[in-house]
């Protein structure tokens, strides 16, 4: 038995566009968040400290980090995951070696002035942090973070780089 008559198909037309709406709002949800923070320079026997903290998921958010060098290669510790509670505070560090170059025997402080160039060069590193946020519909605005380079020696703060309070 068909129904020809249109208002008894336009229930139908509603039904399918809501069930095409809702495929497409899910289609919206944030898969995941990567913030990347502006390169730095480092020299030796200095520290890059990334700090963060959840400002706005009750439940915890699960993140993860990583320093890269200036072509983006990782470096220092392998990417890790973090949960993150409500209100904590996480910093992570990467050092820099004292010295590339051994100085000790007079055979290799003879190659360190020949390598003197490729050394000035190794002296000072470009380095970048980014921190992806793992948990589903999370927002960057969720987490509040910095990055920071200071000296070992004095721990004095040469930059620091923090994103501004909502």
């Amino acid at each position: 038995m068909k129904d020809g008559n249109p208002l008894t198909k336009l229930p139908r037309l509603v039904a399918v566009l809501l069930i095409l709406g809702v495929a497409v709002a899910q289609a919206d949800i944030l898969r995941g968040v990567s913030i990347s923070f502006a390169p730095v320079g480092m020299t030796m026997d200095q520290t890059a400290r990334l700090s963060l903290v959840n400002v706005g998921v009750r439940n915890g958010i699960l993140i993860s980090w990583r320093f890269m060098d200036a072509s983006g290669g990782a470096i220092g510790k392998p990417q890790e995951q973090i949960f993150l509670p409500f209100g904590k505070i996480v910093s992570v560090d990467f050092k820099r070696p004292r010295d590339p170059l051994p100085k000790t025997d007079p055979a290799e402080r003879l190659k360190t002035e020949v390598q003197a160039q490729g050394a000035a060069e190794r002296l000072r590193a470009e380095v970048r942090a980014q921190v992806d946020i793992l948990t589903p519909n999370v927002s960057s605005e969720s987490l509040r973070r910095s990055l920071e380079v200071f000296n070992n020696d004095t721990g004095a703060t040469t930059v620091c780089i923090g994103d501004a309070a909502p």
